[in-house]
């Protein structure tokens, strides 16, 4: 079946006495990260409760009344990356919603990929899904004026900021950038002086409660 944000998916599933509960994307990465996954979680704040909904079922994390729950997997983002210099070494780390490329601040982002489609809490890649086994790519133009960067910004609270002729959207399995150092964050965490990055779709990597 075709899977989209906030259309119900899943199997049914007993809520597990041990379920974790995580606030934020990064918790869900190093969750994965730990080796421990196969503990039960679920999350209620960040891009991946946002693009399932989960904000419109808090019944379900915060009481014990009603003892079923929905079972969804979800896909991560592998990221192997380089700062500046050629010679350093090459860096890994796993990202569950977003990871945005800019040169100083939000204004000045040119490359965002995600899994969730929600960026900075806005839907920015509106087809995405967490389960559908791509990474969403949005590039910006470096010389979009910054009218039309904020005006961009602005409609994507709705999703309006698509179709655009210095936005490009696209999809894949794996995606390689390379360029001048620039900030990258991950999942909200800061990663400054980075000049290449893959990202890899590990899909179906988790299992998470709704």
């Amino acid at each position: 079946m075709t899977i989209r944000k906030l259309v119900a998916y899943g199997t049914s599933a007993p809520r597990p006495s041990d379920l974790i509960v995580f606030g934020s994307d990064r918790e869900i990465a190093r969750h994965y990260e730990s080796g421990n996954s196969s503990k039960p979680f679920t999350v209620t704040r960040g891009s991946i409760a946002q693009s399932l909904g989960i904000r419109s079922q808090h019944a379900h994390v915060s009481t014990h009344s009603d003892p079923q729950m929905t079972k969804v997997e979800i896909d991560l983002l592998q990221i192997e990356y380089r700062t500046e210099r050629p010679t350093d070494p090459i860096l890994h780390l796993v990202v569950a919603g977003s990871l945005s490329i800019q040169h100083r601040s939000p204004l000045s982002t040119f490359l965002i990929l995600s899994n969730s489609g929600i960026f900075r809490g806005r839907d920015m890649l509106p087809r995405a899904h967490p389960n559908d086994g791509f990474v969403d790519v949005l590039a910006i133009d470096r010389n979009i004026n910054l009218r039309q960067r904020a005006l961009a910004w602005h409609r994507s609270k709705t999703g309006w900021h698509l179709p655009h002729p210095q936005l490009q959207v696209s999809r894949a399995v794996e995606h390689q950038w390379s360029g001048r150092p620039s900030n990258m964050i991950a999942d909200g965490v800061l990663i400054r002086d980075v000049a290449w990055l893959k990202c890899t779709v590990l899909a179906d990597a988790l299992s998470i409660y709704l």
